[in-house]
């Protein structure tokens, strides 16, 4: 907020409200947590894993009619470990959160002073027990992966240009904002990228301007490029546009899920007096619900604009729809260097591993991707490094996973483990 301009008192203010905000989940958990005690110590862990799980799934819902920021999820955290996120193909990330809030809470119940050293025992042994399932189930799933025949594999590129974010739309920078991303353009199309995925919001002006899309065309000559960019055509837009080779732009979309405070006041009515968007650009209208696809030589896409990786259901409901390869396109430049593009980088890690479909990131400051249908990052430019990551994506011939098809079931399995322990601690 500070680096957006932001005043020192307002800054603080917005960061002590939205911790509020947030620690309202772990004020549910404690108060419906303490409650579940009474339904006996030996259940008292199995209900506290169920808990957090379904507030961490109640909080994604309620983002699909509501307001929340959903930013990060207990699951999350073990993105680096590819064996033990695999059961997201079955689950989700609830079910591997429950397995981490099930294990931490078998640990920590192993100190009350009521549990028995044989209990304590036990418990411990539950912990290795699905830390070993999780592990043997994630390998059988690797081991079959890797002897999957190649399918199709498609040539493409992301471009990092390293665009200073608090500089983008100064008309001084705008030279050099084109030089960096023609010259990445470039590279690209010389390894021989046939599909040229840029950043969220990368051009130095509105899409719609002639004189923005005349340059568009010229660099973009010769390759497929998916473009972020701002659009003002029907309304304000942060947008992804398919340019094929002959510059024309071929299919469009309009970002679903915008970031509240960078680009809408939630509330409007009642905030919209006092408090303004941090973006420079000001407020921006959401895109309709169901779109399209893209598609590129028969390779449909389903494209996600920065904020929108963190909600599963919106590449589940993609993929559903038939979507061969995941495309993240982001500015994290917001963040500058903090934990920020790390986090959001994990995040795409799940995506791709829960619905069985390789993902490509393009992250103007990084970290810029591509993942496998597995979850293994097989390349990668790091944070501020700037360059056209170029590589041949596999596209293997996979149908959609466990839980692509069947959606949240882990959800509501966790929701009627809670309502039976509710109901035994009001009536039993």
């Amino acid at each position: 907020m500070r680096a957006g301009g932001l005043g020192p008192g307002l800054a603080a203010g917005g960061l002590a409200l939205l911790a509020a905000l947030l620690a309202l989940e772990f004020g549910l958990f404690g108060l419906l947590g303490r409650s579940f005690r009474r339904a006996g110590i030996s259940a008292f862990p199995f209900a506290l894993a169920a808990l957090w799980t379904l507030i961490e799934w109640g909080k994604v819902l309620l983002t699909d009619g509501g307001l929340w920021f959903p930013w990060f999820l207990l699951a999350y955290t073990q993105w680096p470990n590819e064996r033990l996120i695999q059961i997201v193909s079955l689950t989700g990330p609830w079910g591997l959160s429950f397995a981490l809030a099930f294990s931490g809470t078998l640990i920590g119940s192993a100190f009350l002073r009521e549990v028995t050293p044989a209990r304590k025992v036990r418990r411990l042994g539950w912990v290795l027990g699905m830390t070993g399932f999780l592990w043997l189930f994630g390998n059988g799933e690797l081991k079959k992966a890797d002897a999957l025949p190649a399918g199709r594999t498609v040539k493409a590129a992301a471009l990092q240009p390293c665009i200073d974010f608090y500089r983008k739309w100064d008309e001084s920078y705008a030279g050099e904002i084109k030089r960096r991303l023609g010259g990445l353009a470039a590279e690209a199309r010389a390894g021989g990228a046939e599909l040229v995925v840029w950043p969220e919001n990368a051009l130095p002006g509105w899409i719609d301007d002639e004189e923005t899309y005349s340059w568009l065309a010229s660099v973009s000559s010769g390759t497929y490029s998916l473009v972020g960019s701002v659009s003002k055509g029907d309304g304000r837009y942060v947008s992804a546009f398919l340019i094929g080779p002959d510059g024309r732009q071929e299919s469009f979309y309009n970002k679903r899920k915008l970031v509240p405070f960078g680009e809408y006041i939630p509330l409007s009515g009642i905030f919209g007096g006092v408090l303004r968007t941090l973006g420079a650009l000001g407020e921006f209208s959401a895109g309709t619900r169901f779109q399209g696809l893209m598609e590129y030589d028969g390779l449909k896409i389903s494209a996600g604009i920065c904020y929108e990786s963190v909600f599963p259901y919106l590449s589940r409901r993609d993929v559903l729809k038939g979507a061969d390869l995941l495309v993240n396109m982001t500015n994290d430049g917001w963040y500058l260097d903090t934990a920020g593009p790390h986090q959001h980088f994990a995040v795409n890690v799940f995506r791709a591993a829960e619905n069985r479909r390789p993902m490509l990131r393009a992250a103007n400051n990084g970290i810029s991707v591509f993942i496998d249908p597995w979850g293994r990052v097989t390349h990668r430019l790091d944070l501020d490094e700037r360059g056209a990551l170029s590589a041949e994506i596999g596209v293997p011939d996979l149908p959609p996973s466990f839980y692509a098809h069947n959606g949240d079931w882990f959800g509501w399995l966790c929701l009627t483990i809670c309502a039976a322990f509710l109901l035994a601690v009001l009536f039993l």
